[in-house]
Order: C-alpha cells, then sequence, then structure tokens
C-alpha cells in the first residue's frame, strides 16, 4: 500500500478533483458528517484549534463556524491551499483561520498550545500512528481533547455487504473516471480495510496516553467519530518527536 511521499503525490493529482468527488462518493452526507465532527469537537469561541490532514479545509470551515480560531496543517499543499477560497466566500472578516504545510508526525508547534485537535479521514495515510499519537497530546493542553472522523467498519451484516460491494466495485471506477487516478481510489477502500475497527482505534488511543476515548458511529459506522482526552498529566507531555 502507498506510503509516505507516494500519498502525498496521489493526494497531490487529484486536490482539484476532491471536493466534487467527496460529495457525489459519500452520497452527499459529507456536510453532516462535518458538522457532527465539529460539534463532537466542542469548538467554541475564544477555543484555538489544529485540524490536521485538512484537505481542502471543509473540516477547518465547520470548526471556524463555530466560533473557533483554527489552524490548519497538511503535508500536501496542493490541498491545502484550496482553502482560502472556501474562507472568502464565508468571510474572513468574521473567521480566524491560517494555514501552515505540516507532518502529523512532526507538528511544528508549541507544547500545550491548543484547546483541540482534529483529523479526518488523515489518520489512515499517516505512516507512524503512534508517533502522531504523541504529537498530538504534545501540542494539546490539558484536558484538551483529540477528535478523529474516519472511515470505520459498519455495525450490521447487511450494510457490511452493501457497502463492501460499492466501495470495492463502483467507487474506484466512478473515482478514478472523474480523478483521472484509478490508482487514488483503488486506495481509498484497501487503506479503510487496513484500518484498525473503532474498539482497535479506540484501544490504540488509550495505549498512547489518551484519556475516555469513546466513538459514535455514524451512517450505520460506515464512518466513525472518535473523540479521547489529554489527561492533566499525560506521557504526551515529553517531546513526541
Amino acid at each position: 500500500m502507498p506510503q509516505g511521499k507516494q500519498v502525498q503525490a496521489m493526494f497531490s493529482g487529484i486536490a482539484g478533483k476532491y471536493d466534487l468527488l467527496n460529495h457525489l462518493l459519500s452520497l452527499g452526507m459529507d456536510s453532516h458528517w462535518w458538522r457532527r465532527m465539529a460539534r463532537c469537537s466542542g469548538a467554541a469561541p475564544g477555543q484555538r484549534f489544529l485540524d490536521v490532514a485538512a484537505g481542502t479545509g471543509d473540516s477547518s470551515l465547520a470548526l471556524a463556524r463555530r466560533g473557533a480560531e483554527v489552524v490548519s496543517t497538511d503535508f500536501t499543499l496542493e490541498m491545502l491551499k484550496l482553502g482560502p477560497d472556501k474562507f472568502r466566500a464565508q468571510g474572513r472578516d468574521r473567521l480566524v483561520w491560517a494555514s501552515v504545510g505540516a507532518d502529523a508526525q512532526r507538528l511544528p508547534f508549541r507544547d500545550a498550545s491548543f484547546d483541540g485537535v482534529t483529523i479526518c479521514y488523515g489518520i489512515r495515510n499517516v505512516e507512524d500512528r503512534p508517533r502522531a499519537y504523541r504529537e498530538f497530546l504534545r501540542v494539546l493542553k490539558p484536558q484538551g481533547r483529540l477528535t478523529i472522523l474516519e472511515f470505520s467498519r459498519p455495525s450490521h451484516r447487511w450494510l457490511r455487504f452493501l457497502y463492501d460491494t460499492y466501495s470495492l466495485r463502483l467507487l474506484p471506477r466512478i473515482g478514478g473516471w472523474i480523478s483521472g487516478s484509478p490508482e487514488a481510489y483503488s486506495y481509498l477502500p484497501a487503506s479503510i480495510r487496513s484500518f484498525p475497527d473503532q474498539p482497535a482505534l479506540a484501544a490504540e488511543l488509550a495505549a498512547a496516553g489518551f484519556g475516555d476515548p469513546s466513538w459514535t458511529n455514524l451512517t450505520g459506522g460506515i464512518v466513525a467519530l472518535h473523540s479521547a482526552r489529554k489527561p492533566e498529566a499525560a506521557p504526551g507531555a515529553i517531546m513526541g518527536a
């Protein structure tokens, strides 16, 4: 499965069609999932959030609409540079936002500098997840919340069958045809199948030092919202780089 530079190049190649394909391939559910993520994160006025793997900025915009100051990061700059137009369309005078090119495994921010960290559909693409978790702990303030929105395992067998049929047969064809990159939309279902399910991901967060890991299934578990907090005295206070 592609990693690192290959994933970066793959997403660079589909950046211009990424939003359109998200909307089409999710059957319009992507907007609902962004809103649920922002509510789950606790984003509110007076808080500073780091949105990791922010892509073209939909996740960051959902957080900013709730009044938080948002810093967007992504290691694919071709995706990240599409965000400003979205924020301008919403009125930058009332949305506080900035973007920084960065890798989730090496965040260029001070310890305990964010009230919340979010990562949406990005943790699957991180080569060293434990290292990224240590970085999330490091930059979070004590009791700060990590929110992960990620494709997951549907909770009902019949839904898993339908979803597998769709993602293995239709999604690569539609995504490859529209984006011009069949590899990218073959990578997506393969990466989902190799990714930990809901309990396993929660266990990873607990092992990394996060407290109170939990998850909520959305759309029958096709995607899941994971939430966890940095304890008052966390192992992540030690530099994780």
